[in-house]
């Protein structure tokens, strides 16, 4: 009687998760869109992961979210300072941002767009990282002892650099 209970439990558990299974792939390949326009990825019980289409599209690098912010005078940081501009939309008449004489600036999560020059550098430390820089004279001005760190990021205009200056392409870089 013992092996018999045995067996019957085996088949119970070996039936349940062949059904579940079963059930689990039907349910999955039935709804692979979802009222709001996703795909669903995964669904088990209690939970459902959706892709939606907000993403990456057209090739175009999801950096920011942020609000479109049109300023007419360029930022500058001059200095031992240190600037951080994160999840930042920001459109320029003419320069966007000039760092000199000893100042740190980070720019991350941010969409740059200038009709001058995007960033110029003059004796000071830069790091960029998964952001847009569009300048149309200029994505990126270096000269003197600049040094940009630039990682996961899109250029769009020229980037120059004059004398000791150094652009350090860590990766992940689109050069436009």
């Amino acid at each position: 009687m013992n092996v018999f209970i045995r067996r019957v439990v085996i088949a119970t558990v070996v039936s349940g998760v062949a059904f579940g299974l079963v059930g689990l792939a039907a349910g999955q390949a039935a709804s692979t869109q979802t009222s709001g326009g996703g795909r669903v990825i995964a669904k088990g019980p209690g939970y459902s992961i959706v892709a939606t289409g907000a993403g990456n599209q057209g090739g175009e690098t999801a950096v920011t979210d942020a609000p479109l912010e049109r300023l007419h005078e360029p930022i500058v940081c001059r200095g031992q300072r240190v600037l951080s501009i994160d999840n930042r939309n920001l459109r320029f008449e003419g320069n966007a941002i000039t760092a000199e004489d000893g100042c740190e600036l980070h720019i991350s999560n941010s969409r740059i767009s200038a009709s001058g020059v995007a960033i110029r550098a003059r004796n000071a430390s830069v790091h960029i990282e998964n952001s847009e820089i569009d300048g149309r004279k200029a994505s990126i001005d270096a000269a003197g002892g600049a040094q940009i760190y630039a990682e996961t990021s899109t250029f769009r205009g020229a980037a120059r650099r004059l004398g000791e200056a150094v652009i350090h392409d860590l990766g992940n870089n689109n050069w436009l």
